[in-house]
Formats: C-alpha cells, sequence, structure tokens
C-alpha cells in the first residue's frame, strides 16, 4: 500500500537521497533545526517510507570493479526457491536478488574483483545452489545510474 507523503516528507526524501549524512544541510534546505528534521526522519522510518539509511560505498575503492548480473534458472518448486532465497542473502557478493517472471527464475546483482572471480561465484557457488538448471552471466560495461531514483516517484509540487 502507498504511504500518503506532505510535500515536505517529499523533500526529505529527495534531500536525504541526495546526502543523508549531512543533516545540518538539510535541516537550512528546509529551514528547521537540526532537532526537527531528526524527528521527521525518524517519523518517516516509524511509518515504513525509510526503510534505511546506509551509506553508498564506491565499489572501485573497495576493490569490487566488476559489476555483473546472473540470470539463474532452477527447478520449478517452492522448496526449491525458499532455499534459493535463503542461500542468496548469504553470498557476500550479492548485492540484489530478485525472483521474477520469464524465462528465468532469478535475477541476481553482484560486485566482483574481477571477470574470474564472477566465473568463480558462478561455477563455486551459483551451480551449487538446489535445483540449479542453467545461468547466463552479464557483465557490466557502464553504468548511466545506480541508485534508488526516489525522483521517479511522483509528489505534490508547491
Amino acid at each position: 500500500m502507498r504511504e500518503e507523503l506532505s510535500a515536505d516528507d517529499w523533500k526529505v526524501i529527495h534531500l536525504l537521497a541526495e546526502d543523508a549524512a549531512d543533516v545540518p544541510k538539510l535541516a537550512r534546505e528546509l529551514g528547521r533545526t537540526v532537532e526537527e528534521v531528526t524527528a521527521h526522519v525518524e517519523a518517516l522510518r516509524g511509518r515504513g517510507v525509510i526503510s534505511e539509511i546506509t551509506a553508498r560505498i564506491n565499489p572501485t575503492a573497495v576493490g569490487l570493479p566488476v559489476t555483473g548480473f546472473y540470470v539463474l534458472h532452477v527447478a520449478q518448486n517452492a522448496d526449491t526457491y525458499d532455499a534459493v532465497e535463503r542461500m542468496l542473502q548469504d553470498i557476500d557478493q550479492v548485492e540484489e536478488a530478485h525472483a521474477v517472471s520469464g524465462r528465468y527464475d532469478w535475477l541476481v546483482k553482484v560486485r566482483a574483483a574481477s571477470v574470474e572471480d564472477l566465473q568463480h561465484l558462478l561455477t563455486g557457488q551459483l551451480a551449487l545452489l538446489p535445483g540449479f538448471v542453467r545461468a547466463e552471466t552479464l557483465v557490466v560495461m557502464s553504468t548511466a545510474c545506480d541508485y534508488a531514483n526516489v525522483h521517479a516517484a511522483t509528489y505534490p509540487l508547491e
């Protein structure tokens, strides 16, 4: 269910998306005190609008310059899906994993040190998933955008 958000809620969300760590800057841009902004953010968290506030790490700076996607086909049963879901959550290189419709069953985004690491991840871990049938590996050549685009959501303008 979509949460009803005020124009102030949207402002806070957009400013947080730009730089969540700089609460004093947020307060200045909103014309509020740091305490008021902190309370507003906590209220949005309490309502479930903001699920978490995290630092965006530059993958290249931490030795993970290669982004890959695996599209996986696994056996079609609930036990397999549950087991695959649990196991994907335990693989450190997995950044996102989504059960999808269509030709494949899972779309998995990973970060790796090299293309060879992508190969080892596939053959040493993903191919061992319960019910594994096949996979395709997509290596990212360049990235146009890589963030949760809160600007895609509509909100009331002043």
